[in-house]
């Protein structure tokens, strides 16, 4: 079962990202927005950084996969920001989200002393996940169009995070939920739910 739901994921991913690069080479970029991408980035690291110390406490392959795809991510949302940055427009409103994003991540490192609690790193995830996600939904409204997210896309993103919330679930269950897993499993769950408001958001328009 964790085998399957590990190849699902790369295999997912794969279907997530080859759409998008398309469809903004080919200049379908409605109701996308830039800073969407450069925050996913972090929230990236920041999870593949809370993976690792999940893995370094408990090294067994579910965690060990863990790790594999958020590398994977990295590179997929890092080559969707590369085409991007030619062709999606920086909006005004791109700016104020990133300052947002930033001022809860002052908070919450200010709150932990830092980055070496796990939680510190699970609610900055949560805000550079959540957040742009929730603005994504914004955007398309605004928009009026959601040309730019191809359905393929959008199903593909509930594809990839609801097995790999599942993947950290085992990963709890099995190897217990020391604080980093645990972190995983706050960033994982914010990303199911606020890509569900965007499914939402895309439906209507």
């Amino acid at each position: 079962m964790a085998k399957l739901i590990f190849w699902l994921q790369v295999i997912m991913a794969c279907t997530y990202t080859v759409p998008q690069v398309i469809g903004i080479i080919s200049g379908r970029t409605n109701g996308l927005t830039l800073a969407l991408y450069a925050i996913f980035i972090v929230y990236l690291v920041l999870s593949l950084s809370l993976s690792v110390a999940s893995y370094k406490l408990k090294s067994d392959v579910t965690r060990k996969r863990t790790i594999i795809i958020f590398i994977q991510w990295i590179i997929f949302i890092g080559l969707i920001l590369f085409v991007g940055m030619g062709k999606i427009i920086w909006r005004q409103n791109d700016t104020i989200i990133c300052i947002i994003v930033l001022c809860l991540s002052l908070i919450t490192v200010f709150k932990y002393h830092g980055l070496k609690d796990p939680f510190s790193k699970a609610y900055l995830a949560v805000w550079c996940k959540a957040i742009p996600q929730v603005w994504l939904a914004c955007t398309i409204v605004l928009a009026g169009n959601s040309d730019g997210l191809p359905l393929i896309t959008l199903v593909s993103g509930h594809i990839t995070a609801i097995p790999r919330l599942i993947q950290i679930l085992i990963a709890g269950k099995s190897g217990g939920w020391d604080k980093p897993t645990k972190g995983l499993l706050i960033g994982e769950s914010a990303n199911v739910a606020t890509w569900l408001v965007v499914t939402i958001a895309w439906a209507i328009f």
